[in-house]
């Protein structure tokens, strides 16, 4: 970011000592998990996921957060063996898209949706922060034949540009900053809460 800044002032998360917010993956795990409080309320009438198996699939900055804020039956993956921990359950990548759970949370890698990796999932509930989750457009409508509730990733992943817009171009403070982040949660359920009166 700091190589960027020297050709345009428009890049942002600049490391602190350097003036920016430094890194949005605690903002963007944040705003997932405000997505998810409001979809889990949608699917199953609570945010409380004590009893829910979730998958996360990609344990990176944004996922490992997101994992360790759960109190869930969580089951992680990644492509880097070295991430696996006890902590939490483990399956293979080969395998995320394939075990039954109750929420998947795609936090890796875009273009796991396709139409073949749907017609294996067993899930009810979708929503993370990977960009680009579809393949293609068709895939939504095939998550919705199947029942599977999708958050779309450009709003679950937005803590993240909220937070680093909120700080470093109006000047907000960390907690009022956050609060905006907190707003994807009321988004979330307007935007399922449309879909579902829309049909």
């Amino acid at each position: 970011m700091l190589v960027l800044r020297e050709l345009t002032p428009h890049a942002y998360c600049l490391p602190e000592e350097h003036g920016g917010t430094g890194s949005s993956s605690g903002p963007t795990a944040r705003g997932v998990l405000a997505a998810l409080k409001a979809a889990s309320r949608h699917v199953f009438g609570t945010d409380d996921l004590t009893s829910r198996k979730v998958v996360i699939s990609g344990f990176g900055s944004v996922g490992e957060l997101i994992a360790r804020s759960l109190r869930a039956d969580v089951v992680v993956s990644d492509v880097d063996e070295s991430r696996r921990t006890d902590e939490f359950g483990w399956v293979p990548p080969d395998l995320a898209y394939r075990t039954k759970a109750d929420v998947l949370i795609p936090a890796a890698v875009g273009g796991v949706l396709s139409q073949e990796t749907v017609e294996h999932l067993d899930v009810r509930l979708i929503v993370g922060p990977a960009n680009n989750q579809l393949t293609d457009d068709s895939v939504a409508g095939l998550l919705e034949e199947r029942g599977i509730v999708w958050v779309p990733d450009h709003v679950a992943s937005a803590g993240g540009v909220i937070y680093t817009l909120a700080r470093e171009d109006d000047g907000a403070d960390h907690e009022t900053a956050l609060k905006r982040v907190d707003g994807i949660e009321a988004t979330v359920g307007k935007l399922l809460a449309r879909s579902s009166a829309a049909g």
